[in-house]
């Protein structure tokens, strides 16, 4: 018996062996619970979209243009920082009262916002922060249900809708950031407010369990928070500081997990080989993730001489898209497997991206609406499969840490690649030529990143066809 409570101990929260009548409630719970996290999901979307779009506004409104980058970058880290320890913490505590302490920030940043945003940037800031805080616990909360309480052959489905309604959301904020502005910017903030309503539903169908006898990692959630908080630092502000403490908070992680007794995550869990194989595919995978849309950008600026407002006019439709064949992957992913559906989809976002290259000498719709499709159309087939996959490399119970390894995983690799290719971009880097055709100058320079960009994800393809063995052998579903 004292083996057994142990091993719950360091495993976390049970889960109910999938076919028994405790499963069986636990899946209805989170079925009517899963729409409500979704829609909360959108507002923290949404928010970060349009501020992102609206914060040059509001800074010279507020008189404090200098100070304006803040309303998008500090929160920013503060998501890197909370994403990974979410995840890890679903397999620990209350879902239930997880998701109210977060819907509870959600709102009062939000309240902060409509009220004094008006008066002091900084509020908006402190808004922001606490809006980002609050809102991400649902995106969290959906991962971590999907994984522990919906039917293993209906999770892709699952991971499938989670995708759609990010890309939606993203686009709807774009879209309401430009109206809203017309009228009065701080009734952004009150949207959000709208999740009050959905507490006591929630509160009712959402699991209250949380791992007998585990005390919460504080030292271990910190140390890796600090690392998240540092390495996007680094690539938001290039120092040797941010530089050095990522990588002294990385070592003490690693040191800490091997001396402390119950570490919330354990030397073993990096020892498996299939978890590091996914995620390697993973980082390669996403590598050039952050790096599409500037790129984009840059060229309909640079090459074709128009602004970031016509360049958003034509990439839109490639990330509608994506949102569409998100709520069709799920079906998709379970009629051909898990296995084809990476291959399929890291073929067509390699191929997206090299097809871009060789469209800019054709035009700004061919290379900025048409190309971009291809990216996208794999990017919607790549994250279900992929994380379903992750989550499987483990037990039911650490699903959870798998899910806050891989938001940590995607937002370094994606913020590593746009430091590199952003970089060679700025710099004008391999200007002198480029099998694409066309003069050198900058539309060498665009094409040849993105030959770049298709190449190495195309090497996360044979990443994952050499590896795919080993993955799936230490699966608990075939692939």
């Amino acid at each position: 018996m004292a083996t057994k409570n142990e091993a719950e101990k360091v495993l976390g929260v049970p889960v109910p062996k999938e076919g028994t009548a405790e499963f069986e409630k636990m899946n209805r719970m989170a079925k009517r619970a899963i729409p409500l996290i979704l829609i909360i999901f959108i507002f923290g979307i949404l928010e970060q979209q349009a501020f992102g779009m609206i914060f040059v506004n509001i800074g010279q409104e507020l008189g404090t243009p200098g100070l304006a980058p803040l309303i998008t970058s500090i929160p920013g880290i503060v998501l890197g920082i909370v994403c990974v320890i979410y995840g890890s913490l679903g397999d620990f505590v209350s879902l239930k009262k997880m998701t109210m302490l977060g819907v509870s920030i959600l709102v009062i940043g939000s309240a902060i916002g409509f009220i004094l945003g008006p008066v002091s940037i900084w509020a908006v800031v402190i808004a922001r922060v606490l809006q980002s805080a609050g809102g991400q616990v649902a995106g969290s909360v959906f991962l971590v249900l999907v994984s522990k309480y919906i039917a293993k052959e209906n999770r892709v489905i699952y991971y499938g809708i989670f995708v759609a309604v990010f890309r939606f959301s993203a686009a709807l904020g774009v879209i309401a950031a430009g109206y809203v502005t017309k009228i009065d910017w701080r009734w952004l903030f009150a949207v959000p407010l709208i999740s009050i309503i959905f507490i006591p539903s929630l509160a009712k169908n959402l699991p209250d369990d949380h791992a007998e006898g585990a005390n919460i990692d504080g030292v271990g959630f910190t140390l890796i928070g600090a690392f998240a908080g540092a390495m996007t630092m680094f690539f938001t502000d290039m120092n040797l500081f941010w530089a050095i403490s990522s990588v002294v908070t990385l070592i003490a992680f690693i040191v800490y997990i091997n001396k402390a007794k119950n570490p919330f995550i354990t030397p073993e869990f990096f020892k498996n080989p299939a978890f590091i194989a996914t995620m390697t595919v993973i980082f390669v995978g996403y590598f050039f993730s952050y790096t599409l849309n500037a790129g984009v950008n840059a060229i309909g600026l640079n090459v074709y001489g128009i602004d970031s407002a016509e360049v958003s006019t034509l990439l839109v439709w490639s990330i509608l898209l994506a949102a569409f064949l998100g709520f069709v992957c799920g079906p998709v992913i379970k009629k051909i497997g898990r296995s084809a559906g990476i291959i399929m989809a890291l073929s067509f976002m390699g191929l997206g991206l090299i097809a871009i290259a060789f469209a800019i000498p054709h035009g700004k719709v061919w290379a900025l609406a048409v190309a971009p499709c291809i990216y996208y159309f794999g990017t919607s087939f790549f994250y279900s499969p992929i994380v379903d996959t992750a989550t499987l490399t483990v037990s039911p119970e650490e699903s959870g840490r798998v899910l806050g390894v891989n938001d940590l995983v995607q937002a370094i690799t994606g913020s590593v690649g746009v430091a590199v290719f952003g970089g060679m971009m700025s710099s004008g880097a391999m200007s002198g030529g480029s099998i694409v055709g066309g003069t050198s100058g900058d539309v060498s320079t665009y094409a040849n990143v993105f030959l770049v960009g298709g190449a190495i994800v195309l090497a996360a393809l044979v990443i994952f066809l050499v590896t795919k063995k080993t993955i799936y052998s230490h699966s608990r579903v075939d692939e």
